[in-house]
C-alpha cells in the first residue's frame, strides 16, 4: 500500500540500523532480536507496508547467515508479499540460495534466475560460485 506514518517508519528504520550493527559484527542472533523488535512496530496487516518488506528481508538474510534456511525461506517468501518487494534482486537471491541449500533445485533456479535478470552478475559477485553456477546454463555472461 504505502509508507507508514513518519514516526513509526523512523522507529523501524532506527531498529533496523541497530540490527545491522549486530549483523555487521556477525552477531546474527543479536541482529535477529532487534529485527524482530522492528517487526513488532509494523501495524497489522503487516504485508500492507513497504517497511515490512525491509524487516522481513533483514530477518531472512540473517537466518541465511545462521544457516537456518527454512526460516530464511519463510521470511523471504513473506517479504515478497509486501509492496515494492517483488523483483528486488537481493530478496530473490537470498531466497534462491536458501532453496538451493534445502535441495529445492527447481525453485532455487527460478529465484536465482530472477535475481540475475534484475541484478545481473553483480548481484552474485560476493557470493560463493555455486549459486551462479546453478543457473549458468540459462544465463549469458
Amino acid at each position: 500500500m504505502s509508507n507508514l506514518a513518519s514516526q513509526t517508519a523512523t522507529r523501524i528504520k532506527s531498529l533496523c540500523a541497530q540490527g545491522y550493527e549486530h549483523y555487521d559484527t556477525q552477531d546474527y542472533k543479536g541482529a535477529l532480536r532487534v529485527f524482530y523488535q522492528a517487526w513488532l512496530e509494523v501495524p497489522k496487516p503487516q504485508t500492507d507496508w513497504i517497511e515490512a518488506g525491509w524487516v522481513l528481508t533483514a530477518i531472512g538474510d540473517t537466518y541465511f547467515r545462521l544457516n537456518q534456511f527454512h526460516q530464511a525461506r519463510e521470511a523471504l517468501n513473506s517479504a515478497l508479499h509486501c509492496p515494492q518487494a517483488e523483483g528486488n534482486p537481493f530478496i530473490h537471491l537470498r531466497l534462491g540460495q536458501s532453496l538451493l541449500e534445502q535441495g529445492d533445485i527447481g525453485n532455487a533456479r527460478r529465484e536465482l534466475h530472477r535475481a540475475y535478470n534484475v541484478g545481473g552478475t553483480a548481484i552474485f559477485e560476493r557470493e560463493p560460485e555455486k549459486y551462479l553456477a546453478a543457473i549458468r546454463d540459462v544465463v549469458t555472461q
